[in-house]
């Protein structure tokens, strides 16, 4: 069996277990409430989703689910509006939020927010970058494509076995770069857990804490981010610097 085939079944079975734990019906009830389902509706009547299938993934501040459109399947990115979701936010990023919509109103702020996801991922589309294709957005939610096979959502790069590690420093090292220099982005907050892998090609996810590249920030925050995958191929027997990472990533550049 492929690597990359036994990859997604084994994800795939983990998938399975998790929703056996956690019912469909509690991921709906946690996140759907009366004002999310208002925007949902919305995207339904527009003819831009049909119905939700099943939880992708569950994060500190929003779910991730899988649904039903007439073009195929989609992502759903559902962010919770709640005080509880800042806390783990970056101080930059809190200030921005509130510096673009004047008030501490956590659900303004969470509007901002997924605008400003959604807007990331269209420059970065348009910069070649491999991230998800922005479909729409609306209060806390938005759609963006699928990224799975045969109905199944690809895995994050911390559940993979890599076969060639080297490839794949190339493939991300130049997703990173592109982000950095065509799209003027810095991710904030890169690891092996928002990138997804698949037949030894990647995509980058949650890039709800991009700085612009000229932000006072973003030298720090790439820096962070190289220390994380200099220290993930180490694991993967790839031996490269911090310093050699952060330069690959575009780190020069800022």
């Amino acid at each position: 069996m492929d690597r990359p085939v036994k990859n997604l079944l084994q994800h795939r079975h983990k998938e399975e277990d998790r929703r056996k734990e956690r019912s469909h019906g509690d991921a709906m009830d946690e996140v759907f409430d009366r004002r999310t389902m208002l925007a949902v509706g919305r995207f339904v009547t527009r003819g831009l989703m049909n119905e939700v299938d099943f939880s992708i993934s569950t994060g500190k501040v929003a779910n991730v689910f899988r649904v039903t459109s007439r073009e195929g399947y989609r992502a759903l990115k559902v962010y919770r509006i709640s005080n509880a979701v800042f806390r783990s936010l970056p101080p930059y990023l809190l200030h921005e939020l509130r510096e673009e919509v004047g008030s501490d109103s956590f659900g303004r702020m969470v509007f901002a927010w997924v605008r400003r996801e959604f807007m990331a991922l269209e420059d970065c589309r348009e910069a070649g970058v491999p991230v998800p294709a922005p479909v729409d957005y609306y209060r806390n939610i938005f759609l963006m494509e699928f990224m799975g096979a045969e109905g199944l959502p690809y895995p994050p790069l911390f559940r993979c076995t890599v076969e060639d590690p080297r490839a794949l420093l190339d493939a991300l090292t130049k997703a990173v770069r592109d982000m950095t220099v065509r799209a003027g982005l810095v991710h904030g907050d890169l690891s092996p857990f928002n990138v997804l892998y698949y037949e030894g090609k990647i995509a980058l996810i949650d890039l709800g804490e991009t700085v612009a590249r000229d932000h006072p920030a973003a030298k720090g925050l790439l820096q962070r981010d190289a220390e994380n995958f200099a220290k993930y191929f180490k694991r993967q027997g790839v031996s490269i610097s911090p310093q050699e990472m952060f330069q690959r990533m575009g780190g020069t550049e800022l």
